[in-house]
């Protein structure tokens, strides 16, 4: 059985949730003049920082992001990506037991997206290999043509909900204390888990 290590290799270039739907969600007043968001930082701060939360409890990618996944062999028939959605695979490449690196072509695999996580399925059987390389884009692609996995509404409102928490409650905690994910949160949030355990 193979094992896996999913690692982001380009930071997405926009957040899900966007700035002016943060500040009308904690309800945000501009002061001065001009005009401005003095916490503008912090919020941008805050939207990464739940949309990440959310990822590592969901196992999904939320932000669209360019990922590589590594494996220390194929499946005989099939490789897990590790995540979902994922929108296009850019290589697939492998070290082989002689220890020549090989590319696969797209003839040699296909995208098995309805499944979760996605998965890799070879057209016959993927070669035997020491090691694997497989990079893509995943994330929902709202704000994009097409737009095939809009983002939920409920997951959006999950982050929404985990935002107004950390706005509220900005001090550090107590040693005797733990951060909790709001229980509105997490439940919206359930549904969606692809990633098992904590």
């Amino acid at each position: 059985m193979a094992v896996y290590w999913l690692k982001q290799i380009a930071a997405p270039s926009s957040e899900p949730i966007s700035l002016s739907t943060a500040r009308l969600h904690l309800r945000l007043d501009t002061s001065g003049s001009p005009p401005s968001h003095p916490d503008d930082s912090l919020v941008s701060s805050l939207i990464t920082a739940v949309r990440q939360n959310a990822e590592d409890y969901t196992g999904l990618t939320i932000a669209y992001a360019t990922y590589e996944m590594r494996a220390d062999t194929f499946e005989d028939v099939q490789i897990s990506l590790q995540t979902w959605p994922i929108n296009s695979i850019t290589s697939v490449s492998y070290v082989d037991l002689d220890g020549t690196s090989k590319t696969l072509t797209t003839a040699d695999y296909v995208l098995d997206e309805f499944c979760r996580p996605a998965r890799l399925k070879a057209t016959t059987v993927f070669p035997s290999a020491k090691e694997v390389t497989v990079r893509f884009t995943a994330g929902f692609t709202d704000g994009q043509s097409p737009n095939p996995y809009p983002m939920p509404k409920s997951i959006e409102s999950s982050m929404l909900l985990m935002l107004g928490n950390l706005y509220d409650n900005r001090e550090s905690v107590s040693n005797t204390q733990s951060y909790e994910r709001p229980m509105g949160a997490t439940y919206l949030l359930n549904p969606y888990r692809i990633k098992l355990g904590l």
